[in-house]
């Protein structure tokens, strides 16, 4: 009688020790059974577990290879952009060189000539206007090209 006992209670531990899930297959977790831990290894629940976290981690990974493409499209935007201000600023300061040397030369030819001579310092007035200005850099850019069409046409009105 014991033995039928016995027979019908092995099978019932059994079951029991595969009753487990991968989460509960922890390998840190010192608190589970014998009987679980065998479980846990035939029924393939570490391969599970390990397999679910090398799933997370190769996503985390994926996730982190994406946050650097993106910083690095970034850090090149903010390079591009600050190399295309420097550009801007070395532009507007040859043309407000420019239009200096060329105010300045004007102004001698136009010497004796009342008339271009009131349009020089009209050109010139503007010219300090647009430097001391608290304008954009695209306002003060127009404005001294707008400066330099004027100046070209004394240049040509004086022949020069």
């Amino acid at each position: 009688m014991k033995k039928k006992y016995l027979t019908l209670l092995c099978p019932l531990v059994l079951l029991a020790g595969c009753s487990t899930t991968p989460e509960q297959c922890d390998p840190t977790n010192t608190n589970i059974g014998i009987m679980d831990k065998i479980s846990c290894n035939y029924s393939g629940n570490y391969q599970a577990r390990i397999d679910q976290k090398q799933q997370i981690l190769d996503n985390e990974i994926r996730a982190n290879q994406q946050f650097k493409e993106i910083y690095a499209t970034i850090e090149k935007q903010k390079n591009d952009t600050s190399l295309s201000i420097k550009q801007k600023q070395a532009q507007m300061q040859k043309l407000k060189t420019d239009l200096t040397k060329l105010t300045n030369e004007v102004k001698q030819k136009a010497k004796g000539r009342d008339d271009l001579q009131a349009q020089v310092n009209d050109i010139e007035q503007q010219l300090k206007k647009v430097n001391t200005s608290n304008g954009s850099e695209i306002e003060k850019q127009v404005e001294l090209d707008k400066l330099n069409k004027k100046l070209q046409q004394l240049q040509k009105a004086l022949n020069i």
